[in-house]
Parts: C-alpha cells; structure tokens; sequence
C-alpha cells in the first residue's frame, strides 16, 4: 500500500538528443535540454535572384489601367465630395432663412396684436351710438317694423328670396 502511495520517478534519456522524459502517475512530461541544439538547421530554400526581383517589381509597379481607374474613382470621390459641401451649405442657408422668417414672423403677430389691443381700447360703444343717432340720423325700428321668421328646414336663409309673410 506504501508503494503505491508514493509515486514512481521514471527519467529516460536519449543520448544523442539530450531530452529527457520523466514519468509521474499517469502523466508523462517533456523537461528542457539544457545543451543547445547541435544538429545543424537546414537552410531555406532561396529562390533564384532574377524571379525574387521580377516578383518586387510586378507588386511594387502600377500598370496604365490599374493608374487609369484609380484617378476615376480619386475624381469620382472628389465631385461627391464637392457635392456634399454644396448641398450642406444650401441646407445652412436655407434653415438661416428660415429662422430669420420665422422671427419676423413672430415679430407681425405681435405687433398685430397689439394695434389689434389698441383698436379695442378707442372702440367706445356709447360713442358709436351717439355718432349714429346724433349725427347720422339714425332711429330705432318700431315693433311692427320687426318681422321674424322661423326656418322650417335645417338650411341656411337665402337673401335674396322674398320673406314670406
């Protein structure tokens, strides 16, 4: 039972590559080689000096139709973008002038109302009833002078018809 609380230390070495291999439970677990790598790294393939300097022109060149629509969609963005400024300012102007209107419109109304205020104020009704009976001769219609009328239907009065009696 003792043993098999305790666990088994296993170590593995490979002689020609220095990496050791430890064993602990179930788990098997790689340490680092303290000595360098002595196997000598294989060098990169290098691909022959004419097709590496063909390949650095062909990308870093521009051809006639790649330069030609490059400057049409430069122009195309250009005239939109003139044409955004264009109808931002006319926008601007406009709610300017709208701002401007709709302040003198503000400023009629109230000088409206308040002539309309002062038209109230010299309107005297005892006044205009002296004017009328005094100077212009007006007299007030006597009873019988009165004829009243009753609709029947539920249209207007037409002037123009004769009353009936």
């Amino acid at each position: 039972m003792k043993e098999n609380n305790k666990r088994k230390k296993q170590v593995t070495r490979k002689t020609n590559v220095d990496t050791e291999y430890y064993t602990e439970g179930n788990v098997v677990r790689k340490l680092e080689s303290v000595y360098p790598d002595l196997q000598p790294k294989a060098p990169e393939k290098e691909l022959p000096g004419k097709k590496v300097r063909k390949n650095k022109e062909r990308v870093h060149s521009m051809n006639f139709p790649y330069l030609v629509m490059l400057s049409v969609a430069m122009v195309a963005v250009l005239g939109l973008c003139a044409n955004y400024i264009s109808v931002q300012s006319r926008l601007t102007s406009t709610i300017k002038e709208t701002q401007k209107n709709e302040s003198k419109l503000e400023s009629l109304k109230n000088e409206n109302d308040s002539v309309e205020n002062m038209i109230a104020t010299y309107v005297d009704l005892d006044h205009i009833k002296d004017v009328a009976t005094n100077k212009l001769g007006m007299v007030y219609a006597k009873k019988n002078q009165v004829i009243t009328y009753e609709k029947t239907e539920n249209e207007y009065v037409r002037q123009f018809d004769e009353i009936p009696r």
